[in-house]
């Protein structure tokens, strides 16, 4: 097994242009923040029904994507598939830069950021966000923790990792019972909720590694043996599969009860059924096993990244039906009451994002991209070859 890790040269033509876009993408990320925080919010296409507009969808996308961005260095770690013990350094960074990308956007999207830290002296315990201000912070540290063992004390690598496994699993609960447990929003009230995130980041993470990670030593021209991709395949067939039975599952039983009939015909007939039905169901589930499970494009490495891709957008579809469709559906703000009121009641609220909030939204992406490629141009993260095993083999399609 190949124990030797490198940084990248970081000298071509291609380096050099891929940090100049991912930069000015920051940059421009970053004029919107201002530009949205001198004019208020009002310049964006958010309102006093869809409070979580374009850049949540961004910013939740990224904080779901990089738990499940850990999976790499966990099937090594935690479940002894030592075959990709080489890229244990490189999924736990990952895994920080896209925690990092996610929560700038968070940050910059609160309307009053400079006040954040009197959020952080007067802690509300009882609210889902006050815990996830620990659950973000605490990923932080243990991933740079399974890093430092990693690099300096090997004996420490079987705790660190351990722990950061279950801690991204407590994590992601966190950020899916952000909704699951706000009973008066009918579409975000679920138990099921929560394990659908967790799925989603296994399945999404996953792809976010195939991707970076077949791009990362095809563009700096390192040998990666195509057995090991097509092995996280095998581990992408499976959470993709999760996520389906998840999905089925939430809509059997809440089909079951007559009294969901009126909101689940809303999700799946209303005006944000396209995004379910196209970018949810389509790209996110049945896109990727088509492609997976076909002989040609499940075996080939060009199939494997289409999946992938596709997984990543279903992912996005994913954060952004729950939360546009969660709060566009009309607000049942005392469940069990009659209510009357002439402030929108039974109206579906309406939501189209500005170019200010696109822009927010990318810049976080891009600084997850600068802070990865930066990694791997300054620490030891990759291998010089990805190498399996001699005589392993995946189950292939």
């Amino acid at each position: 097994m190949i124990t030797h890790y490198t940084t990248i040269e970081g000298r071509s033509p291609l380096f050099f242009k891929a940090l100049a876009i991912l930069t000015l993408f920051v940059l421009l990320g970053a004029v919107s923040f201002f530009y949205v925080e001198i004019n208020g919010h009002g310049v964006t296409g958010m309102n006093n029904q869809v409070v979580w507009g374009l850049p949540h969808i961004f910013a939740i996308a990224l904080l779901v994507m990089a738990s499940g961005a850990l999976n790499l260095a966990s099937l090594a770690t935690v479940f002894a598939h030592t075959h990709y013990k080489q890229f244990r350094r490189f999924s736990a960074y990952l895994a920080i830069a896209l925690l990092a990308g996610g929560l700038a956007v968070l940050v910059l999207d609160l309307g009053r950021p400079d006040r954040m830290l009197l959020t952080m002296v007067h802690m509300n315990f009882s609210s889902m966000f006050t815990w996830n201000v620990f659950l973000y912070s605490g990923f932080v540290v243990l991933c740079f923790l399974y890093l430092w063992s990693m690099f300096v004390h090997e004996k420490w690598v079987k705790v660190a990792g351990s722990a950061a496994f279950a801690w991204r699993i407590i994590l992601t609960t966190g950020t899916g019972s952000i909704f699951g447990v706000i009973h008066a929003r009918e579409v975000f009230h679920s138990a099921i909720t929560a394990p659908t995130f967790i799925s989603v980041s296994l399945s999404s993470g996953t792809a976010a590694c195939i991707i970076l990670l077949v791009s990362t030593f095809h563009v700096t021209g390192r040998p990666l043996d195509h057995k090991l991709v097509q092995g996280l395949r095998n581990a992408l067939i499976f959470f993709t599969l999760l996520v389906a039975y998840l999905f089925v599952v939430e809509k059997f039983t809440k089909l079951y009860s007559p009294a969901f009939y009126e909101v689940e015909g809303w999700i799946l007939t209303g005006p944000y059924a396209w995004l379910y039905w196209l970018g949810v169901i389509g790209l996110g589930v049945v896109g990727p096993l088509v492609l997976l499970f076909r002989k040609s494009s499940g075996n080939s490495v060009r199939g494997i990244m289409w999946a992938s891709a596709m997984s990543i957008i279903g992912e996005f579809a994913f954060v952004g039906h729950v939360l546009l469709a969660g709060q566009s559906y009309p607000f049942n703000m005392f469940p069990g009451y009659s209510m009357k009121s002439d402030f929108f009641d039974g109206v579906n609220a309406s939501y189209f994002p500005s170019f200010w909030e696109l822009l927010l939204g990318l810049g976080g992406v891009a600084l997850a991209g600068l802070i990865f490629i930066l990694g791997i141009r300054f620490f030891r993260l990759l291998p010089k070859k990805g190498q399996a095993p001699e005589g392993w083999s995946p189950w292939s399609p």
